[in-house]
């Protein structure tokens, strides 16, 4: 008898212990796509440079999400990360825009991380339309825009036309002003500027401070990544549609700003209204009072 009570009590440890074992592993994190009028779906046909509209929602499993990652696979295995933001949330519901790009297809991969480092992940597969076409661009040979501080030349642009604003009128055309330039000394180096007047977190109100009156403040963001990757200014010159610009444009490196800007520099650029371009900087000058000169090809 005291055997057999023995073996029980040694069964009921062993379930008692699963039991907590089981009940002690923390959830992992949801992630889910949304669907309906507006978002990209799965098995999607887009033409070259079209838009693709990704809803992601998440929720926490035990612990918080710290990281929203979206990387994309084409078909020779090359896996490029488009999208890698950290966090700390009780969950989220974003859209995020991307375009599309030259690659036949491509699987898109959308995944989150928690606190305790464990993921869940969404995935779709997105097909370039073969009826593709590139598409057309504007082009400004010469395009001069001047410092903070000068008087004569203006400081901000609005791409569609090419025109330049003075800090006195531009307000009345915000909506319509993709970039904006400065001149500032970083890291003691000089650093003529390409900015927009969306730009978040800093510079820009220091110098144009009407700025935050404005009713639109368009945000342009700069590929920052040239200097490990820079465009060859042949392809920049023969270069008479947008598939040079679509191609250029990292959005992983998009940044807020484009500092230290060198004469020779060849900068894509994406606008809020998602028309990409490419900028190379002529020449620029390094005081508040002068002026940068570039060329310019941008979507329409």
């Amino acid at each position: 008898m005291k055997r057999i009570y023995f073996l029980f009590f040694i069964l009921s440890g062993i379930v008692f212990l699963a039991g907590c074992t089981k009940d002690d592993e923390p959830s992992v994190p949801v992630i889910s796509l949304n669907t309906g009028a507006g978002y990209t779906l799965d098995g999607a046909v887009v033409k070259t440079g079209g838009v693709l509209r990704f809803g992601i929602t998440a929720r926490p499993g035990d612990a918080n999400i710290t990281n929203l990652v979206i990387k994309k696979i084409t078909p020779d295995g090359t896996i490029k990360v488009v999208l890698d933001s950290g966090m700390n949330s009780t969950g989220f519901t974003v859209n995020e825009v991307f375009y599309q790009n030259v690659e036949d297809t491509a699987t898109w991969i959308f995944q989150v991380m928690d606190k305790n480092r464990l993921f869940a992940s969404s995935s779709m597969v997105i097909y370039k339309d073969p009826a593709s076409a590139w598409g057309g661009i504007l082009e400004y040979p010469l395009l001069v825009m001047g410092y903070q501080d000068n008087i004569t030349v203006g400081q901000f642009l609005c791409c569609a036309t090419g025109k330049v604003f003075s800090a006195d009128s531009a307000g009345m055309a915000s909506d319509s002003i993709d970039i904006a330039t400065y001149y500032f000394v970083d890291d003691n180096l000089p650093s003529p500027t390409f900015s927009s007047p969306g730009e978040d977190g800093g510079g820009i109100l220091e110098y144009y401070p009407f700025i935050s009156s404005w009713v639109v403040k368009n945000y342009t963001k700069w590929d920052i990544s040239i200097e490990s990757d820079p465009i060859p200014l042949s392809s920049f010159e023969d270069c008479h549609n947008d598939s040079l610009l679509i191609v250029s444009y990292d959005d992983v490196w998009g940044k807020k700003k484009f500092k230290w800007v060198e004469e020779g520099f060849i900068i894509p650029f994406k606008t809020a209204k998602g028309k990409l371009g490419l900028i190379h900087v002529i020449s620029r000058d390094e005081n508040t009072t002068g002026t940068i000169r570039f060329s310019m090809k941008v979507q329409p």
